[in-house]
């Protein structure tokens, strides 16, 4: 089947914006690493403190954006594009997105269990951040598997490119194969000014 100019469309418009935004959030991480505004002795508000001291968050606030992007963009590869019904639509779109940061909250928290060390990307260590990466990538293998082949939780269009062997999604297996290593280097890039702003504070 052929991609209809409005699939064409879709994919044009969601690839651009998650483009921009990734460039955004780019030029904003890097003007807040280079120290646009003086960092303030001032104890942090409440938000600011969850940012400064839990990786966590930081990991999730990052993450949202891209993920939600990466779905809406590879949502007309899935059957579930096609129902036509924008209520059930927005609920997978969410559901997904969702989803895909528990999973990278998974994978990040089984490598700190392996370090003994919540903070384990502050030491921008190859092998844990490693680990990282194929935790989602093992996750996503054989969710797509079960939930495609076994339970039929969901269903590839006829447009989905798929991956030889082992069956399933290229696209599904390419987001989980680049989006963790551009957050991580996003928290990499992060990690001098947290660190900073918290030696100023204490």
């Amino acid at each position: 089947m052929q991609m209809s100019r409005s699939d064409w469309l879709q994919f044009g418009l969601s690839w651009s914006l998650g483009l921009a935004v990734l460039a955004a959030t780019i030029v904003l991480l890097d003007r807040y690493v280079a120290n646009a505004a003086p960092i303030s002795p001032r104890p942090p508000g409440p938000l600011r403190r969850l940012w400064r001291t839990i990786p966590e968050v930081r990991l999730v606030l990052l993450a949202l954006p891209l993920e939600a992007l990466w779905e809406i963009a590879q949502f007309p590869l899935y059957d579930v594009g096609r129902t036509g019904d924008w209520r059930y639509t927005l609920y997978a779109l969410a559901h997904c997105t969702v989803g895909d940061v528990l999973i990278l909250l998974l994978s990040y928290e089984l490598v700190a269990l392996l370090r003994w060390n919540r903070h384990w990307l502050n030491a921008r260590v190859l092998a844990p951040a490693s680990s990282f990466v194929l935790f989602g990538v093992a996750y996503t293998v054989f969710s797509e598997i079960y939930n495609v082949r076994i339970v039929a939780s969901w269903s590839y269009g006829e447009r989905m490119p798929m991956v030889p062997m082992i069956g399933v999604g290229a696209m599904p297996l390419l987001q989980w194969l680049l989006l963790p290593p551009v957050l991580l280097w996003l928290l990499w890039l992060i990690a001098p000014r947290i660190a900073a702003e918290r030696h100023a504070v204490d």
